[in-house]
Parts: structure tokens; sequence; C-alpha cells
């Protein structure tokens, strides 16, 4: 039985399949006119593998590295959880880095540092010179979606080089892929106008998880949402398969719900509604509610951030000045006398709130704070209870 139970798990782990993508974050040495024979360019190039899969890169791909330098010579350092070692360094044109080398947990901040130092070959007459090309191939060795970084450019013969001005050298690049896991009912986002300080409102808004081909959301994520309505009471209910689960309702400036709470099959069609009301405060700096979706690093996903339409009435638009004609002074027996314009007043805008004392924040534990974190923590032991049960009833009737 415990080895049938064993299997069982094993094979749910590896059905969670990836389709993780690599992107650059810098790239120096790229060369900012055309190429010339024999001339040494060296480059370093930064790698990171932003995705909300469980692994950084999927195991059965490979990373490619290829280059048309000649003599060239690669260095590939590994960044793994704030350590670094050397993953690759050789002399060959064409690199290639199994996936399985590359596959951690998500949460380990895996990261590549490429240098590749090489000479541009002589050609028999002036053409395009490959410099670097970095593919993501899949089990099949074909390129996977639009993973790829390429750097080439037109090489001329020392003394031939064109005065015109050279095209981009980056040929391709992998696009940066939006991380959120939600999306927005634009129907169910309430009010989209202004509303007026002092007035009590209700600010409303439903997401809906399934963006993410496996899970509705990151186990690892948060979803963190924050208010600048004075004494904000939330109310929050998540919604799977047709049924409403209510949550905890809260009072303050911040609301967070952890990512197991949202992470189930596609299947049970997750939403999440959310309820803020509270009073209008005046001429706020911030939004009235924004919603992001934190990685495992607390740093906010790219593209996991949402802004209610909902602004504050009255505030005074910026003006700026038109130009005026410098006056031309002349002389003249008696001082001229400046006249000092009276000031228009200027709005009072009032900053962010500071969290209230009690929540999981740095502004410190109150009693009350305490209290809400320890029902927070029952509610949460009970949703992991209730999730897990059917995984171990299946597992000991197997």
């Amino acid at each position: 039985m415990f080895r049938r139970g064993a299997m069982l798990i094993a094979m749910l782990f590896f059905l969670v399949s990836s389709a993780g993508a690599f992107f650059v974050e810098s790239a120096d040495g790229v060369p900012e006119g055309y190429l010339v024979y024999d001339e040494e360019p060296e480059l370093e190039i930064s790698v990171t593998f932003p995705d909300l899969d469980t692994c950084s890169f999927p195991s059965e791909d490979t990373l490619e590295l290829w280059t048309g330098l000649s003599n060239p010579g690669w260095t590939v350092e590994m960044h793994r959880s704030g350590g670094v070692s050397t993953l690759r360094q050789s002399s060959r044109s064409r690199e290639k880095i199994p996936g399985w080398e590359l596959s951690y947990p998500s949460g380990e901040d895996i990261g590549l540092t490429i240098r590749l130092s090489g000479t541009v070959p002589r050609m028999a007459e002036p053409g395009m010179a490959t410099i670097i090309s970095i593919r993501q191939l899949d089990g099949s060795s074909t390129l996977r979606g639009e993973n790829e970084y390429l750097i080439m450019q037109m090489a001329y013969p020392e003394g031939s080089v064109p005065a015109s001005t050279p095209p981009d050298p980056v040929a391709a690049a992998p696009p940066y892929p939006d991380l959120s896991a939600f999306t927005v009912s634009q129907r169910s986002t309430t009010p989209t106008g202004s509303v007026s300080s002092g007035e009590e409102v209700t600010i409303r808004t439903y997401l809906s998880f399934d963006r993410q081909p496996k899970t509705s959301f990151p186990v690892g994520d948060t979803l963190r949402m924050r208010t600048t309505l004075i004494d904000a009471d939330w109310e929050v209910s998540i919604f799977k398969s047709g049924g409403e689960t209510k949550r905890l309702p809260k009072i303050g400036y911040y609301y967070t719900i952890p990512g197991f709470e949202l992470s189930y099959p596609v299947r049970e069609n997750l939403g999440l509604s959310v309820a803020v009301t509270g009073t209008v405060p005046v001429l706020s700096a911030a939004p009235l509610l924004e919603i992001t979706q934190c990685g495992p690093d607390g740093y906010t996903r790219e593209g996991g951030i949402f802004t209610h339409p909902a602004c504050i009435s009255g505030a005074l638009p910026t003006i700026t000045p038109s130009p005026t004609e410098t006056p031309i002074h002349t002389p003249v027996p008696s001082p001229d006398v400046t006249l000092t314009p009276t000031p228009e007043p200027t709005p009072t805008i009032t900053p962010l709130p500071p969290p209230q004392k009690g929540e999981i924040f740095s502004d410190g534990i109150s009693f009350e704070g305490v209290l809400d974190l320890i029902q927070e923590l029952v509610g949460h032991g009970m949703l992991f209870v209730e999730r897990i049960s059917p995984l171990l009833e299946r597992i000991a009737g197997r």
C-alpha cells in the first residue's frame, strides 16, 4: 500500500509540467556600430528564469548557446540562492546545457551570467555575423515559442565600413512574460467614476484565476490588497466550483491571502470577490484599491498588479504655465516697482495612511492583532486539513 501511495504522489509531481522561459535582464558589450574583421568583442549577458511554474526551467528542455565568432571562449556561471558556481567553461562554438542542470524550485532564484569572447571572422564578402544565440529547445530540439535571444551585425573589412547607421544588433529577444494569475472582471468592478471626499463608499471587484495552465494560483505566491479608505471594512469571498467560502472579515488598510488558499486545479473555476467599505480620504495620492500578486521573494510579479479605476473628485490638475517672452527693460529715472503675486492655495495631499497596529507589517503588533493572526492561522490550518484529507484517504484506500 505504501509503495502504491508513493507512486501516486510521484505521478502527481511528474504531471505538473513546466513551460518556463528565460529572460535577458542585461547585456553588456553589445556592438554599437558595424563589426570589423579580426575585431574581438566581449559580451556579458545576465539571464533569469521568471515564471510561475514549480521549477525554474523544464528538465526535459535544453538551453543552447552558439556563436559565429572565431576562437570563442565561454564562461557560464549559475547564481542560485545567493551562491555562484561555474556551470560551463569551454572554447567550442556550441554549448548545450540540459534542463535538469537548470531545474530548481522556483523559490531558489536561479540566474545565469554568460560571458563570451571571440574574434570576428574574415568573410569572402561583407555579411551578417552572428555574435551570440541563446535558444530554449524542447525535447524534440525545436525552438520553444519565442524563447530565443540573438545578437548579429554586419561585418566589413577594415577601411570599408560604411558611414550609414547600422541595424539593431539585437535581432530577437524573448518577451518578458506576464506572470499574473488573475483576470479582473470589468463588469464587477465598481464604481468606475469619481467619488467625493468624506463620502462612504464600497469599492468592489472580482478576480478570475484562469491564466495558468495547471493550477489557479502559485502556492508560493501571495495576493496582497491595500486601500486608502478610512476605517476600511473588508468582505472577501472565494468561489470554487460554484460554491462560496467567506473569509474572515477584517478592518484595516491591508488584506493578505496566502497562495495555498487560492491554489487549485484550473477545472475548479476559482474566483475571488473583493468588497471594501470605508470613507473616502481627502485627495489621496494612492489608489483607493490596489491588488498585487507577489512572488516568494516579496516582489510584485510582472503584470500582477491591478489598480481600481475609482478616483477622488476635486483633484486639481497640474497646469503647466505657457512660456512668456523675456521683457526688455528700458532704463527709467524712477525705480521699478515689483508686484509680488499672491500664490494660489495648494490642496493638501493626504499620504498613504500607515498600516494599523497588529497587522503583519512593520509598524508593530497589538493584542487585537495577535488574536486576528491566531484566527487566520486556525482558518489556514482547517483549510490545509480539508485539502490534504482526500489525498490521504485515496492513498490509504489503495
